[in-house]
Formats: C-alpha cells, structure tokens, sequence
C-alpha cells in the first residue's frame, strides 16, 4: 500500500536538483580550463572563465533552494494528510482495538513512524536520484579526460560496498528495533505523567521510575550499537577515501611530470572525487534507509487495516416521534473468548426509570457499552421500537443516548468546549448556564475570570472530582436523546448533592419524554426505580421494583444488605 506519493511537484523538485547536480558537474571543468591557461592575467578569456563560474553558483544556489522547498514542502503535505488520515482512522477504530493497546504506541506511530516515511520520501529518494545521476555524469566526463585516472578512482565503489553493505544490514535491524523500542518508551513515559497522582499516592515513583529505565536503558543500548556501526563505517570511509585520494594524487602527479596529463586535469579529477564521496554514500545507504522505511510502512498499514466502525454509510431511518421501546432479546457477549453476558433480556420505556444493579464484575458496564454498540453483541437482537439495532448507522444510533461515564472524561479546554463536545448544531449561552445550573455549578462557572471560556486544564484539573462528573453530566443534558444513560456517574458526589441532581435528571426525563437507564451501587439512586435489573452470573436473574425484589429475591436482599453495611461505614 502506498502510504506517500511520487507527485508532480515531488517530480519538479528532484528535476531541480538534477538541474543543480549537473551544474555541478560543469564547475571543475571551469577550474581546469583556467588552470590550464597559459597566462593567469587578468585577460579577456579568464574574465569569462571567473564570470561563467559566479554564475553558475548563483544559478546552482537559486535552483538548489527551489528544489529544495518543493521537496521539502510536498514532503510535508504528504505527511500531513498521511497524519491526518491515521488520526481519522484511529478515532474509527473499535473499542476493542484499544482495549488492547498502549495510547502512547499509537502516538509514537503517528508521530515518530511518519516521521521516518518523510525523511524517506524527502531526503533519501532526491538524495539517490541525484547521487546516481552525479555519479554517472563524473564517470562519463572523468572517462573523457583520462580513462586510466577514472579507473583508479572507481575502485573507490568496491571498497565502499565492501564496509557499508554488511554494516548496514545490521544498522537496518538495530533502526526498527530502536523504532519499536521508541514506541514502547513513548506510551510508558505518556502513561507515567497521565497516572502520575496514581503514582504518588501509592508511593510508587520508583517502581515506575524503573519501568521507565528499563526502556531508556534498552534504547541507551540500541543507540551504542548505532554508535558503533558508525563509529566504525565513518573513520573507515574515511581512511579508504584518503588513501584513494593519496593514489589519484600520487599516480597523477606522476603523470603531469611526464606530461601525460595537465595540471588542470588533475585539479579537475580531485573536485569530481571530493564531490563524488558524498553520492556514493547515498547510494549505498539507500538500502538501510529503504528497510527502516518499509518497518515504520508496515507497522503504518497494520493501523490503517485493522476493520474501522462504519459510523456513517447507512441512510438515517426514520423514529416515529413520542415514546421509544428500547430491547435486549437473548444478548451474549464474550471479551476474547471470555463469555461476559449470557442471554440477557431487557426492556427501557421513554419516561421510566430503569437501574442496572449488581456486585462488581456482574457485567453492568459491558452491558451499557453493548447498548450502544461500543462492543458487538455476539449473539442476541437489541432493538429500538421493533427495529434491528444494526438497520441503523453506528452515528444515528448512539444519537440515541447520552452517556455519562464513571471514568473522566473531561477534555482540556474550556467549559464552552467540554459542553458542546460532539454537538452537531449551534447552542446558545443561555443553553450552557442552564446545563451548568442543572448541575449546581453555575456559581462556581460564573466566579471564574472568563466564564464559559474558561481552561479547566488536561482532563479537567482544575475541576474536584464531583465537579467533573457534574460537568459531565451538564453535557449530557445538552443531547437530543431518546435514553440518558449513567454509569456511576453520581459516585463522586455527596448525598444531598446526588439527590439534587437526580431530581433535576427526573424532571428533564419528564421534559424531554426520555428513558433513564442509571448504573449505580447506592440504594438511593436505584431504589425508586420503575424497575431495576438484578444482574449475576453474566446474566439478568430478576427485575421487577425495589420491593418486589426485596421480597422475592434473596439474592437481591443479600446485595441490598451488604450495600446497607457499606454505606453505614
């Protein structure tokens, strides 16, 4: 799969850079034109010898930075619509996708892997092009001049393959080992400082601190390895090129006193072998930089293959107005093989209020991120109003509800920005004091500097713990919906607090004819459900209303009394 592109401007720069190449190779004819003129005055003939030169550096300046700005800048818009496209990707992804990955592996592919292609693209591809074309125009004028002084100087590729063609297949394993070593380093140090009050409170910066060096000591070892290879390819480069240029010089100048070659020759063959060492190299590396390119490619393409969501495609189906029937009929599903829901059947109305209980693991969340298609239901139907869950977009179907998580999810930014995060139509500042007075923070949104604009910081920490599953909250409300669903999503808040805003929450149910669906643990959050949903062993075991299990139930009764101790605590 072809991640980057040979474009037309891609094309216009290396052309360019051919120009300058070439004009290049014009340089030490000059030189031994002049060199080999009889007199040195200030004539006519080395006037125009001097003034043919400066123009050509001129032109060879003025070509090479034009060449080199398309190179450059086409490299760039390729990396960035390449960036940008991986983003798109990694936002479609499925959810499992990530429940098997490290955020900062992906960030490092994003980043460091594109990275290498752009260097590929932009300096070793122009960098061979022309290197070869430098080469092949040296040899061809060099074997014009003095075919026997050109041989001597082609020895200079043998002995350059004979270093860098082995060396550089260890360099090609040591690059994508230092890649993928720079991915791993990426997502510890990213998870680190995203954990880090984690880390703190449990007194574990050292624990961290040697997960952290175990990875720089790994990529301290990979670099000294690098380091060695170039320590060795450099000084041996160097030493071959010297006693090259001490065998070109030895056997021409033998040659000038017999007068078999001029002087200016000579000086002509040394600028072409000077300005011939840096081409070879190229070439020669060409085959290192193309392997570590073809890693980064490939870990590149395993992103963008992996199945995405199908978010859209589907034609939005029509949802008759008024009160919904949300269903579950038969639903299983299984984590890796490992089943976590078993048959569950489930029924939420517009305007009831219904509770998902049970001990921790039974499944409730698996359940809700089910619901709304986070994970594909294995087996069973979950339907709306009769019709399939699947019939509808992923895009429309999750328009259906509005989540409230446990977890945080507040973004950094403003409270403008966390509120209206995902609304697809314009909303009004009165709008946002509303939400935010639903939730009782409008005092404090108002006591701040800029109001609505106002930075809450990464993840919102500026914000204590309640505030941020308020201010969650207040961006839910904001939704069209059919469904609220809340997870825990009042575990952070005091008791008076909690029922201030589940009392806020019924009297938006009512005004806006929707379901509730409430994940919680308290006993005044569930009990006065129209129904709750008493979950164990991967499965529904009950429903009915808070008493009506209290009764039945004894498994019920047992949960009710083990949450009565914790709660007395």
């Amino acid at each position: 799969m072809k991640l980057l592109k040979i474009t037309p401007r891609l094309l216009w720069g290396i052309l360019l850079s051919m120009i300058a190449s070439l004009l290049n190779l014009y340089l030490p004819l000059l030189v031994r034109h002049f060199i080999n003129l009889k007199q040195f005055a200030w004539s006519g003939l080395s006037k125009k010898v001097l003034l043919l030169g400066g123009l050509i550096l001129i032109g060879n300046l003025l070509v090479s930075s034009l060449s080199d700005y398309l190179i450059s800048s086409e490299g760039d818009r390729q990396v960035r619509q390449l960036r940008l496209r991986l983003q798109k990707q990694v936002l479609r992804l499925p959810q499992k996708y990530f429940d098997q990955q490290i955020s900062g592996n992906l960030t490092s592919r994003i980043i460091n892997d594109v990275n290498v292609l752009r260097s590929f693209l932009t300096e070793t591809i122009p960098a061979v092009v022309t290197g070869s074309l430098t080469i092949l125009g040296t040899m061809l004028i060099t074997f014009s001049l003095d075919w026997k002084l050109t041989l001597l100087m082609l020895l200079v590729f043998p002995i350059d393959g004979l270093v860098t063609v082995p060396l550089g297949k260890i360099s090609e394993v040591i690059a994508d080992q230092t890649q993928s070593s720079l991915a791993a380093l990426t997502g510890v140090t990213s998870e680190s400082i995203k954990q880090i009050k984690t880390v703190k409170l449990n007194k574990a910066e050292e624990d961290v601190f040697a997960k952290n060096a175990r990875e720089i000591n790994k990529l301290y070892r990979l670099a000294l390895k690098g380091d060695r290879i170039a320590a060795m390819i450099g000084p041996l480069q160097s030493m071959l090129s010297f006693c090259l240029i001490m065998a070109v010089v030895l056997y021409g100048t033998l040659r000038v006193k017999s007068g078999s070659l001029s002087t200016g020759t000579l000086g002509a063959f040394m600028m072409y072998f000077f300005q011939i060492i840096g081409p070879i190299n190229n070439v020669a590396l060409f085959y290192s930089d193309r392997k570590q390119m073809l890693g980064a490619t490939r870990k590149i393409s395993e992103i963008i293959n992996e199945t995405a969501e199908e978010t859209a495609g589907k034609e939005q189906l029509a949802v008759a107005p008024g009160s919904s029937l949300l269903r579950l009929d038969q639903v299983s599903f299984a984590y890796q093989d490992l089943p976590v829901l078993e048959k569950v059947d489930l029924e939420a109305r517009s305007g009831e209020k219904i509770a998902l209980v049970g001990a921790t693991g039974a499944g409730k969340t698996t359940l809700a991120n089910v619901i709304t298609r986070l994970y594909p239901v294995a087996a069973g139907r979950i339907s709306l109003n009769g019709q399939a869950s699947t019939d509808f977009s992923l895009e429309q179907w999750r328009g259906f509800f509005s989540v409230v998580l446990q977890e945080n999810t507040i973004i950094s930014g403003s409270i403008r920005d966390n509120l209206t995060l995902g609304l697809n139509r314009k909303v009004t500042d009165q709008e946002l004091w509303d939400a935010l007075a639903l939730v009782r923070l409008e005092e404090y949104a108002k006591k701040l500097p800029k109001g609505l604009d106002s930075l809450l910081g990464e993840s919102g920490k500026q914000l204590s713990g309640g505030q941020r599953q308020r201010m969650q909250i207040a961006r839910a409300c904001l939704r069209d919906f059919k469904f609220l669903l809340l997870d825990e999503a009042t575990s952070n808040l005091d008791a008076d607090t909690e029922k201030i805003i589940m009392t806020a929450l019924d009297r938006l149910k009512r005004t806006k004819n929707c379901g509730q669906i409430t994940i919680a643990h308290r006993l005044a959050t569930i009990a006065n459900s129209d129904r709750i949903y008493f979950i164990k062993n991967k499965t529904v075991v009950a429903s009915g209303s808070h008493e009506e299990l209290l009764e039945k139930v004894p498994d019920y009764r047992r949960y009710v009394h083990e949450q009565q101790l914790k709660e007395k605590r």
